[in-house]
C-alpha cells in the first residue's frame, strides 16, 4: 500500500494514529511527513534513542540531513522523547564556524518551512533561531544555531535538551568539556557528528570509548563510509574527485578513518586554534599566493589573505581548479586583484610559474616571482609556523587547506636544512605560504632567518625575544 501524502494524512481522521506511529521513529516521520526517505544505512542512526551518539563518516553520506531529521523529529515530539520536558525544549546546533553551523540549521529550517502541515506550528523564524510548537500544542521547541568560535562564549547561558556538535573533530576539546555538562540538569541528548581529523581531541576520544567496540562505553558510535551511499556511483563529479585523492586522503575522507600524523610541521591543535569567523577591522592590505598546477593530480590554487594593522593574517578566499593554461590563470588573477584590490601576488616561478610571472607583468598585474628552492621553501614555512604559534593567522572555514596543512611534515637534510614533506598534495599550503610572503614587511620578512635581515633597528631585548621564540618553536 503506497504511503499517503502529507495532505491526505492531515485530512484523515487517523492523523493522530499516524503521528503516534511516527513518534518513536524519526525515519518513519521523515518519510510520512517530511517527504524525505532516509537511506537504509542511516536508519539505525536516525532512529537511535541512545543519549550519547557519535557519528563518524566519510564525505557525502547524508550526515547533515540525517541529523537534521533527528532534530526536527525531536523538536515536535520533545515531551515523548524526554520525560523531563514539560513546557519548553532547547536544541542547540553548534559547529566551529557560523558557516558550518548554518548549513545544518538551514536543513532543519527547510524541512519545516517547506511542509504545509508543520509550518503552521512555527512561532519564530530568524537566520539563527526557529521556535516551533510541540504537536500537542502544550509547549515549544527552540532550535538555535551557534558557532563555537575560539572560546565558546556564544554557547554560554543555555540549558539545552539536545546538543548537536557538527564537524566536532574541529571543535576545541576545552570548549566541548565546558559546554557539554550544561545539559546534565536536563538529561540532554548529545549527538557528535564529523568527518575524522586526527587521533586526538574530544571526538576521537568519544569514538574510541564507544559501543560496540567497547561494551561499557558511554557513546554509541555509527561509522559510515562514503561508498555506502548508492548515489555516489551515479555522481561522476564525486567519482572523479575520489580518483584524485591520495591514499591517506582516501582513507580519511572516503573511509572515514582516523590517521596518525607524526612529526607535523604545524600541530593539529594550532590549526584548530586558527579556525575562526573573525573579520578583520581597520585598514586591511590584501595579498595573494598562487600555486600553479604542475602534474595531472595537482590543482592551481588561489589564496587571498587580508593583513590588518597588527600584522594578523586572515584567509579571506580560497579557490582551486584543475590544470589551466597560463592565459586562463592570468585572467583569474586579474579578476581577483580587481575584486580585492590586491597589492601583491606571489607565485612560485619555477616551471609554468615563470611564464605566468612574465605574462602577468606584461599585463600590469602586481606579480612577483619566488623560486621554491629548498632554503626558500623552508623559510616560507617557518614563517607560517610562527604565525600559527603566535595565533596571528585565522582560517575562515573547514576545507582542503586544513587537511593539507595537517599533513605537512618537517625533515632535515644532512647539512641541517629543514625540508618540507607532505603525504598529501600540498597545493593549498603552498598557495597560503606564498600569500603570507609579505606579512613581515616585504623582502626583509625572514623573521626566522637570522642572517637574512638587518636587526640594526632593534634593541637587544627585542632581538633576544625573537631568538627565544624561534628556539621555542623549533
Amino acid at each position: 500500500m503506497p504511503r499517503p501524502t502529507t495532505e491526505e494524512i492531515t485530512e484523515r481522521k487517523d492523523l493522530l494514529q499516524a503521528l503516534a506511529d511516527c513518534s518513536k521513529s524519526p525515519s518513519k516521520f521523515s518519510e510520512m511527513f517530511l517527504n524525505h526517505k532516509v537511506f537504509d544505512y542511516n536508519k539505525k542512526y536516525v532512529d537511535c534513542q541512545d543519549r550519547f551518539i557519535v557519528y563518524r563518516s566519510g564525505r557525502q553520506v547524508g550526515k547533515t540531513m540525517s541529523t537534521a531529521v533527528k532534530a526536527v523529529h525531536f523538536a515536535f515530539f520533545a515531551p515523548l522523547m524526554l520525560k523531563t520536558i514539560t513546557t519548553d525544549c532547547t536544541i542547540v546546533i553548534a559547529a566551529p564556524t557560523q558557516n558550518q553551523a548554518t548549513i545544518m540549521f538551514d536543513r532543519v529550517r527547510s524541512l519545516i518551512i517547506n511542509n504545509e502541515f508543520l509550518k503552521g506550528y512555527i512561532v519564530r523564524n530568524t537566520q539563527s533561531e526557529m521556535w516551533v510548537k510541540f504537536l500537542d500544542n502544550k509547549g515549544m521547541s527552540k532550535i538555535i544555531t551557534r558557532a563555537t568560535g575560539e572560546t565558546g562564549t556564544t554557547l554560554r547561558g543555555y540549558s539545552p535538551h539536545v546538543i548537536i556538535a557538527d564537524e566536532c573533530s574541529f571543535i576545541k576539546t576545552s570548549i566541548l568539556r565546558a559546554f557539554l555538562p550544561s545539559g546534565m540538569a536536563t538529561q540532554a541528548r548529545v549527538w557528535l557528528t564529523s568527518t575524522p581529523f586526527s587521533k586526538s581531541g574530544y571526538f576521537y576520544e568519544a569514538c574510541m570509548n564507544s559501543r560496540p567496540k567497547n561494551p561499557e562505553g558511554m557513546w554509541r558510535e555509527f561509522h559510515v563510509k562514503s561508498l555506502e551511499n548508492p548515489l555516489i556511483q551515479e555522481d561522476p563529479t564525486f567519482i572523479e574527485e575520489i580518483k584524485r585523492l591520495t591514499k591517506e586522503e582516501y582513507v580519511q575522507e572516503v573511509e572515514g578513518e582516523f590517521l596518525d600524523i607524526g612529526n607535523a610541521l604545524i600541530p593539529n591543535s594550532l590549526i584548530m586554534d586558527a579556525i575562526s569567523d573573525r573579520i578583520p577591522k581597520g585598514r586591511i592590505r590584501y595579498y595573494m599566493g598562487v600555486d600553479v598546477a604542475r602534474s595531472g593530480m595537482d590543482e592551481t590554487v588561489y589564496t587571498v589573505c587580508g593583513v590588518d594593522e597588527e600584522e594578523n593574517v586572515y584567509v579571506m578566499h580560497v579557490e582551486a581548479e584543475a590544470q589551466s593554461n597560463v592565459v586562463d590563470v592570468c585572467g583569474r588573477i586579474g579578476g581577483l586583484v580587481a575584486s580585492y584590490r590586491i597589492e601583491t601576488v606571489y607565485i612560485d616561478e619555477t616551471g609554468l610559474g615563470g611564464g605566468l610571472v612574465d605574462l602577468g607583468r606584461e599585463q600590469g598585474l602586481p606579480i612577483r616571482g619566488i623560486v621554491f628552492s629548498l632554503q626558500e621553501k623552508a623559510k616560507l614555512y617557518k614563517n607560517l609556523r610562527l604565525l600559527f604559534e603566535n595565533k596571528r593567522i585565522k582560517l575562515k572555514d573547514i576545507n582542503k587547506l586544513v587537511y593539507q596543512l595537517s599533513y605537512l611534515r618537517r625533515e632535515y637534510t644532512e647539512t641541517g636544512i629543514m625540508k618540507i614533506r607532505s603525504d598529501e598534495h600540498d597545493d593549498y599550503p603552498d598557495s597560503l605560504v606564498l600569500a603570507c610572503r609579505a606579512v613581515e614587511g616585504g623582502d626583509g620578512w625572514h623573521l626566522l632567518d637570522m642572517t637574512a635581515v638587518s636587526y640594526s633597528h632593534l634593541t637587544l631585548p627585542t632581538i633576544y625575544t625573537v631568538y627565544i621564540s624561534v628556539v621555542a618553536v623549533f
